[in-house]
């Protein structure tokens, strides 16, 4: 079973076999929440894994399913801590926050399983740990088609660019900051094809400039940013999801910190931008 915070990851989950049931919780959403606590409450585990460090959403879920053995970091508060069958320390977990499961993982088993353990061994895998949605191939022709109903082919002379000029609070930037990328774009690679990818809010923030596409179905969209030839975009959610899908991304961070946020591979490229200019 997975606890998610978003009502999508059903959808984003769907094609791996081992995630039979995805639950819903949210404080915003009283009656649903009430349905995820009397379904967890329910069912029996093996194991629970609470893999963020000082969420209490999270150590209070960790805390009230029927779990045999529960993994999660320290507090150094009893009240937290007493839950935990296999207490992991935060000082030794690697830095980014997607490795923070494996780190659990080995923390607690890895002895047992004769694989390498703790901080070290969870970061030193990081090279051959891709997030992937198992996209199927259709859901990727669908994607490639509808950039090219839009764009028109695809070639070395005509590329296509995604834009995803949204992210939330101190993570985003302005509308003319945009407008100066867009400007830089053209001038240094005229004959690419540029498209906005639009939020969930509908409201396109380039529509002055370039073509925009709004995609609710979160898989096709996946689908459509892995069609670009590259996705600028800054950190959030669908940075994730472009990632995902294997989308070939340069994702611009603000405020936050890459090392810990940022996406990996040789595709994938995070680019500090507090004081930069667009150009």
């Amino acid at each position: 079973g997975l606890i998610s915070g978003c009502g999508a990851a059903g959808a984003l989950f769907r094609r791996f076999p081992q995630v039979d049931r995805a639950f819903m919780f949210s404080s915003s959403h009283l009656g649903r929440t009430v349905a995820t606590l009397a379904a967890l409450k329910r069912r029996p585990y093996d194991l629970a894994i609470d893999p963020v460090l000082r969420s209490r959403t999270g150590r209070f879920l960790l805390g009230y399913v029927r779990a045999r053995e529960r993994l999660g970091f320290s507090w150094g508060e009893p009240a937290h801590d007493r839950m935990l069958t296999h207490v992991a320390d935060p000082r030794s977990a690697p830095p980014h926050m997607a490795l923070s499961p494996l780190y659990l993982l080995r923390s607690a088993y890895g002895a047992q399983a004769s694989q390498p353990q703790g901080a070290a061994a969870a970061q030193g895998d990081a090279a051959d740990l891709t997030l992937d949605l198992r996209l199927t191939d259709s859901e990727r022709r669908a994607g490639e088609q509808r950039l090219a109903q839009m764009l028109g082919a695809r070639d070395r002379q005509h590329p296509w660019l995604g834009i995803y000029a949204h992210a939330t609070g101190a993570k985003g930037y302005p509308v003319g900051w945009w407008h100066e990328v867009i400007a830089c774009l053209r001038r240094h690679c005229g004959s690419a094809r540029l498209v906005e990818f639009i939020p969930v809010d509908r409201r396109a923030r380039l529509a002055d400039l370039i073509p925009g596409l709004y995609t609710p179905d979160l898989r096709l969209l996946a689908a459509t940013l892995a069609a670009t030839s590259l996705v600028v975009i800054p950190d959030g959610g669908v940075m994730h999801l472009a990632e995902a899908a294997g989308a070939p991304v340069r994702v611009l961070f603000k405020t936050s910190e890459p090392a810990y946020y940022g996406p990996y591979g040789a595709r994938f490229q995070s680019m500090g931008t507090r004081d930069s200019s667009a150009e």
